[in-house]
């Protein structure tokens, strides 16, 4: 009996990717992934948070396979929203709102470009906007971007463990048996 092929999530790849682009290119900016965002910390000058779902918590839209024929084989395509939200700040001028924006701004650019060499021709950012909706005194500056990106549904059994995890297991088990064996007299 073969095991069903890994399916990877689109969206899950495509923040590991911009990750590891980021890490490429010697960009420092905290991100973070989920609908939890973690406390801001003032060491911090950037940060990307990525949220599934748009800023209605909807999930997208189910397309018509895009590639047919694959394997697996694709049974629809959602085009699946996501918000990422991008923050910088320049600390060496907190009063100045002009360089907080270039902050953003900068930051920003290299998300886009992270995300253009990872999906290029399978994401749309739909919207950017600035997060204007200060309720505090704060530094540095927001923007909000509604995004989607192209995700196979597969023809495919769902699996919880990529893996055989009894035989993992039961190799385990005789491992731990044959060295309590050998030291026995």
């Amino acid at each position: 009996m073969s095991e069903p092929p890994v399916v990877c999530l689109a969206l899950p790849e495509l923040f590991d990717a911009v990750v590891a682009r980021f890490d490429l290119d010697s960009t420092a900016a905290d991100q973070h992934f989920g609908w939890r965002e973690p406390p801001r910390h003032k060491t911090s000058h950037a940060r990307i948070v990525w949220v599934p779902g748009d800023e209605g918590a909807n999930t997208g839209n189910v397309d018509p396979a895009r590639n047919p024929g694959g394997n697996p084989r694709s049974l629809a395509t959602l085009r699946e929203l996501f918000t990422v939200y991008i923050g910088a700040d320049d600390p060496r001028f907190p009063e100045d709102e002009r360089a907080q924006y270039v902050a953003t701004r900068l930051l920003f650019d290299a998300w886009v470009r992270a995300v253009y060499l990872a999906a290029h021709g399978t994401f749309l950012i739909e919207s950017v906007s600035w997060n204007t909706s200060k309720t505090e005194r704060r530094h540095g500056a927001e923007l909000v971007c509604v995004c989607w990106v192209e995700a196979l549904i597969p023809d495919a059994p769902y699996a919880l463990a990529p893996h055989d995890t009894e035989a993992s297991i039961l190799t385990s088990l005789d491992d731990v048996d044959e060295v309590t064996t050998t030291d026995t007299p």
